[in-house]
């Protein structure tokens, strides 16, 4: 990265602490989305072994709100939020196989307003399984009637970058 700074950080010490005060691998935040909403910075993020969280801040290099559990449940990765202008909320996540013993697919969720909880079990909007193994990070836009979820997919080694694009967000 050039000419960036940092400036703050979300948070110094995770919860629960029994847990995140020992060194470990491959546990903790996985693929954060952040986003802006109505006067409010958002962040979701993942961490594979409990669940999907979100924090939130009117300040970015102010004080960050206690994280919330929006959804939980071993192997859910990867949540990047879009408040659609029809007034409703949408959760796009994914699988880690490693954790939940599937991937590849991708979730649309309704989410409340206020970011704190999903509204359903989701659906499945994208399988991978035949053509695109490994499908996870989302990021999900609307732009001119269109929604849109970059994708990455293929593994990191010999990986590549997904588009997906429909009409509906289902």
């Amino acid at each position: 990265m050039v000419n960036w700074r940092l400036i703050n950080y979300v948070f110094t010490r995770r919860k629960p602490f029994d847990v995140f005060d020992k060194p470990q691998h491959g546990g903790g935040v996985w693929a954060p989305a952040i986003r802006f909403y109505n006067g409010e910075f958002y962040i979701f993020y993942p961490d594979p072994d409990f669940g999907i969280y979100m924090t939130k801040t009117k300040n970015l290099a102010g004080e960050w709100s206690e994280p919330i559990l929006v959804k939980a449940g071993k192997g859910l990765i990867d949540p990047c939020p879009l408040w659609d202008d029809d007034g409703n909320a949408y959760l796009v996540s994914a699988f880690a196989g490693s954790r939940a013993g599937i991937k590849t697919v991708l979730i649309m969720s309704k989410m409340s307003l206020d970011g704190t909880r999903l509204l359903d079990d989701g659906a499945m909007v994208f399988d991978g399984h035949d053509a695109h193994p490994t499908v996870e990070g989302p990021k999900f836009y609307k732009r001119n009637g269109y929604y849109y979820i970059f994708a990455p997919a293929g593994g990191v080694a010999t990986g590549w970058q997904l588009v997906l694009r429909s009409k509906n967000i289902y």
